[in-house]
């Protein structure tokens, strides 16, 4: 009969497969960077880290855990950081990694802390004041005393 009348062009293709990566993930591993004076404020930030059954394979800050966890002395922060900034801002001050991926959209998502990596079977839940969070750590503000934690917990138990 004819010739179809639609043809795949592979370069075309392989545009569209790399402009669609790129796209969902712009970037891993920023070089963090401490506080700076104006970030310095009246507002204090805890900081726990609950490593659950993953505590014994953590890279720096296995001396200090207790029962799998670490809460670290306050930060004290301007009133409108982000979670995302405290935590990058800790892992300096306390001698801790975190890896992160960024997501178009949704911003930062922190995938390992401390040489521990979330799996098929856990993830890192982010949590304010012992809830689950409502919004990731870049989009969370904090204005007020606020107790954040990271948790590494198993799939099953997911909720949301």
């Amino acid at each position: 009969m004819g010739e179809p009348v639609f043809r795949v062009d592979v370069r075309l293709l392989a545009l569209c497969l790399i402009v669609a990566t790129i796209s969902g993930c712009v970037g891993q591993n920023d070089e963090p960077t401490p506080l700076t004076s104006d970030e310095v404020g009246e507002v204090m930030v805890t900081l726990t880290l609950d490593f659950k059954d993953g505590a014994s394979n953590v890279t720096n800050l296995g001396s200090r855990l207790v029962n799998g966890s670490v809460t670290f002395e306050p930060l004290m922060v301007e009133d409108g950081i982000t979670a995302y900034r405290v935590m990058e801002a800790l892992q300096i001050r306390e001698n801790f990694s975190i890896e992160v991926t960024y997501y178009v959209g949704l911003g930062p998502y922190i995938h390992t802390i401390d040489g521990i990596s979330g799996n098929e079977s856990s993830y890192w839940a982010f949590k304010e004041n012992g809830i689950d969070a409502t919004v990731g750590p870049g989009d969370l503000s904090i204005t007020e005393e606020t107790a954040l934690s990271w948790v590494l917990q198993s799939i099953d138990s997911y909720e949301g």
